[in-house]
């Protein structure tokens, strides 16, 4: 899984998702984001398009990682 992330994170920093990935912004108001890692595993993240940043919030089993982060909404 490590392998997997690191390159889904190498892919996002490049611009370019391989097929599969299904880079989607979640409904939530926020800006997050999912990848896809395997099929079973999701990347969750935020964007800040004005600093040009982005923080981490999940890497798990996809219905835990979306869990957690609509627990990370609840909390800000």
């Amino acid at each position: 899984m490590k392998r997997e992330l690191a390159a889904v994170i190498d892919e996002l920093l490049a611009g370019n998702l391989s097929a599969g990935r299904r880079y989607e912004k979640l409904e939530t108001g926020d800006d997050l984001y999912s990848v896809r890692l395997s099929r079973g595993y999701r990347f969750v993240f935020r964007l800040d398009p004005e600093r040009g940043s982005a923080w981490p919030i999940a890497v798990g089993p996809h219905d835990e990682a979306y869990r957690q982060a609509f627990r990370s909404i609840r909390r800000r």
